[in-house]
């Protein structure tokens, strides 16, 4: 378990106008970036700005989150991929109105035939409060929807976990890929939410990092870091306690293998949450997909240099990698690490999806601001 040591960095800076207003100019910029999405400010809710015909015939899909892990969602609205963002303030779950409004607009208007809402978000107690809200008021005026909370992070055992469950982290942006694909192909929503919550079960993410999060409640701010040469292995998305702390610092090739080792070892009782086969070599299930993800401040070059790293230990474990993606895609704010997810994908034969099928969705086309084809 990690220890609270840490001493405080006197001040970071922002560039923010001012707290309060920086969602609604965060996300009004996305719409200058991708002139079909259009933004409610009132409800901070990006969407596709072809809603009212897209609906009428596909399933609507609404990620929603806490503010401060742009691009997350934000960023990936738009053709095959999400159609709406409802964006809370920073670290704060979005209210059941907005999620509610949301799930509105996503559905056709003037009481035509819904192929239904998926509703997905990371797997935090008040999301899931406002989401259940929110649903129970949507299902209720007549709305068909499904919801499904996704946790990922490996770092949070079953023991710890218990009933409340794993963080979220990235995991949902994989699964999610593969479901706003189905929906954009027009599947209805038992198969786009059956993909989803299949894909999400073989996902598996560990971060780790050198410092907390520095809210902007201010322009100047205080940063929390960690003790001289130490990171912190598993630490949250709102910088929650992780696995453990360790200094001196490894080497990047020896803290990609912990990292690894956690997400692959199926012998972990406790934290074997990704259905493998087995720890190396496995036969029918060997192939993954890999994203390595900057949690605020890593560059895409330090993030290329840990891809090459897992790619390598993972093939050494007798794992290929099929796709590789990276960037800023789940931050936390300014917040220096990395995050590795790995993806189980199905074997040849298929489970709920065919390796083929898998890769087929995971290639499709999107044209959103944040994702790297």
């Amino acid at each position: 378990m990690a220890t609270s040591t840490q001493t405080t960095a006197k001040e970071t800076f922002h560039f923010i106008n001012a707290p309060s207003n920086a969602i609604n100019e965060a996300l009004t910029g996305l719409t200058y970036l991708k002139p079909d999405l259009s933004y409610n400010a009132a409800y901070k809710t990006i969407y596709r700005n072809d809603l009212d015909s897209f609906s009428a015939d596909h399933v609507t899909t609404i990620g929603f989150a806490g503010g401060g892990h742009e691009p997350m969602f934000g960023g990936f609205v738009g053709h095959n991929y999400l159609s709406a963002y409802v964006s809370g303030n920073i670290f704060a779950s979005p209210t059941a109105a907005q999620i509610f409004e949301a799930i509105k607009l996503c559905q056709p208007r003037g009481g035509r035939q819904s192929k239904g809402t998926l509703v997905v978000c990371g797997n935090y107690t008040g999301d899931i409060l406002n989401a259940g809200l929110a649903i129970t008021r949507a299902q209720a005026a007549g709305y068909k929807v499904h919801f499904t909370p996704v946790g990922d992070d490996v770092a949070v055992g079953r023991k710890k976990g218990g009933k409340v469950g794993r963080r979220g982290l990235s995991g949902h942006l994989i699964a999610l890929k593969s479901a706003c694909a189905l929906a954009e192909r027009g599947e209805g929503l038992e198969r786009v939410s059956e993909v989803m919550e299949h894909v999400a079960a073989n996902v598996g993410t560990i971060g780790v990092a050198f410092d907390r999060v520095a809210l902007p409640n201010a322009t100047l701010t205080d940063l929390q870091v960690l003790p001289p040469a130490t990171i912190e292995l598993g630490m949250g998305a709102h910088g929650e306690p992780g696995l453990r702390q360790i200094s001196p610092i490894p080497s990047p090739e020896a803290l990609t293998s912990q990292m690894l080792d956690l997400l692959l070892d199926v012998s972990d009782t406790d934290r074997a949450f990704i259905p493998f086969s087995a720890s190396t070599n496995p036969t029918s299930d060997n192939e993954v997909v890999l994203l390595l993800n900057s949690l605020g401040s890593t560059s895409d070059e330090v993030l290329a240099r840990f891809a090459e790293l897992a790619i390598a230990d993972l093939e050494k474990r007798g794992f290929k990698v099929s796709r590789v993606t990276l960037g800023p895609l789940v931050t936390s704010l300014k917040m220096s690490g990395v995050g590795i997810t790995v993806w189980r994908l199905p074997p040849d034969d298929g489970e709920t999806l065919t390796r083929k099928e898998a890769l087929d969705l995971w290639d499709s086309r999107v044209d959103v601001v944040a994702w790297r084809q």
